[in-house]
C-alpha cells in the first residue's frame, strides 16, 4: 500500500514538474515574443551583420520581460467591458425653469364695463341723481311737459312726499340718503355725479330739476322716490318713463332693466315700468334717458325699515350702477 501511495506521489510530481516546464515554455516563448518586437530594428541590423554581438544584450532582455511578467497584474471589475474601468462622467443637469406666465389683460376677459374686481367701471357715464321731493311742498303750479308735445295741464312744482309706516320718516329724508350714498359709490367706479339738490330745505321744482339734468348732458338720469298705497301689502320695485321725446321707443326696455338690476342686487321683487306723459319731471327731460324709480313702499313696514337700512341702501347702489353700465354711452 504504501509502495503503492510512493509511486502515486512519483507519478503526480513528475506531472507537476511537466506542467511547470510546459508553463515555463510558454512564458518565455511570450517574453522572447515581447523582447523581439522591442528589437525589431536592432534585430535587422544584427542579422545584416551575420553576427550575434547584442547576444547577452537579449539576454538581458528576456530575463527583464520574464521578470515583468510575473509581476502581478491589476484587475479589471466584472462590470467593465474595456482594459481600463474608466468612469463616465456625470452629466450635470441643468433644471429646466418653469415657464412664465404673462397675465391676460382684465380689459379682454371682463364683461363690458366691468372692473378687475367683478364692479361695474362707469368711467366715462355722466349721471345726474334728483332725490324726490324736499322739506316744504309747493303747491304752485307748473306746465306738465314743453309746449311742443302739445299736452295740456299742470301740476305741483313740487309735494313732500310720504312717509314711512313703521320708521315715520319723511320720504324726502330717505330719498337724499340713498341718493347721497348712491353718488359716494358711482363716484368711486369712475362715474362723473351730479345731484339736483344736497339739502332737504330747498324749494326746487320738478321742470327746474329737468333743466339741471339737460344742463349736464347725462348718460341717465335717476330721480330716486319711495311709493305709498292705502294696501299695505303692497311691496316691491317699480319704474315710471315717460311716453315721449326721441328715447320713447327704449326707455320700457331700459327701464325694465333698471327694476331687474335693483331685484338682483335687493332681492325685493320687481313690479314692472310704466310708461306715461302725466310724469312733469319726466317730460322735461324726456331729451335725456330719464327714469323715475320707486324703490319699495313706505306704506309696507318690511319695505320700510330696508329703505332705511344701511346695508339694503348699498345693495340698491350696487344693483344702479350695474344697470349705468349696461346703458348706452354717450
Amino acid at each position: 500500500m504504501k509502495k503503492h501511495q510512493s509511486y502515486m506521489n512519483h507519478s503526480v510530481m513528475r506531472k507537476i514538474k511537466i506542467v511547470m516546464a510546459f508553463v515555463t515554455v510558454v512564458l518565455l516563448a511570450v517574453s522572447g515574443w515581447a523582447v523581439m518586437s522591442r528589437m525589431g530594428s536592432r534585430a535587422a541590423v544584427t542579422k545584416d551583420s551575420g553576427g550575434l554581438a547584442d547576444a547577452s544584450s537579449a539576454v538581458s532582455e528576456l530575463t527583464t520581460a520574464s521578470a515583468e511578467i510575473t509581476l502581478p497584474m491589476t484587475a479589471v471589475p466584472e462590470s467593465s467591458n474595456s482594459a481600463v474601468n474608466t468612469p463616465e462622467p456625470t452629466p450635470t443637469l441643468t433644471p429646466t425653469p418653469e415657464p412664465t406666465l404673462t397675465p391676460v389683460p382684465a380689459e379682454t376677459t371682463a364683461k363690458p364695463h366691468v372692473s378687475e374686481n367683478g364692479a361695474p367701471d362707469l368711467s366715462g357715464y355722466v349721471v345726474v341723481i334728483d332725490p324726490g321731493h324736499q322739506a316744504h311742498a309747493n303747491s304752485g303750479q307748473e306746465a306738465i311737459a314743453p309746449p311742443e308735445y302739445g299736452i295740456s295741464g299742470t301740476k305741483d312744482k313740487c309735494s313732500s312726499g310720504t312717509s314711512g309706516v313703521t320708521t315715520g320718516r319723511s320720504e324726502y329724508k330717505v330719498n337724499l340718503e340713498i341718493a347721497l350714498r348712491l353718488a359716494a359709490y358711482l363716484e368711486s367706479l369712475g362715474c362723473e355725479v351730479h345731484m339736483t339738490r344736497t339739502e332737504n330745505d330747498v324749494d326746487i321744482s320738478n321742470i327746474e330739476r329737468a333743466e339741471i339734468a339737460l344742463s349736464y348732458s347725462p348718460d341717465v338720469y335717476i330721480r330716486l322716490h319711495c311709493d305709498g298705497s292705502d294696501d299695505s301689502s303692497a311691496r316691491g320695485i317699480g319704474v315710471f318713463v315717460t311716453d315721449m321725446g326721441p328715447y320713447a321707443d327704449s326707455l320700457g326696455d331700459w327701464g325694465d332693466m333698471l327694476g331687474e338690476c335693483l331685484s338682483d342686487s335687493t332681492g325685493s321683487s320687481y313690479r314692472g315700468c310704466w310708461a306715461s306723459s302725466t310724469y312733469s319731471g319726466l317730460n322735461w327731460a324726456a331729451d335725456v334717458p330719464s327714469f323715475l324709480l320707486e324703490m319699495g313702499f313706505m306704506s309696507n313696514s318690511t319695505d320700510d325699515e330696508l329703505l332705511s337700512d344701511p346695508d339694503y341702501q348699498d345693495r340698491i347702489c350696487e344693483g344702479i350702477a350695474v344697470f349705468v353700465s349696461e346703458m348706452p354711452n354717450s
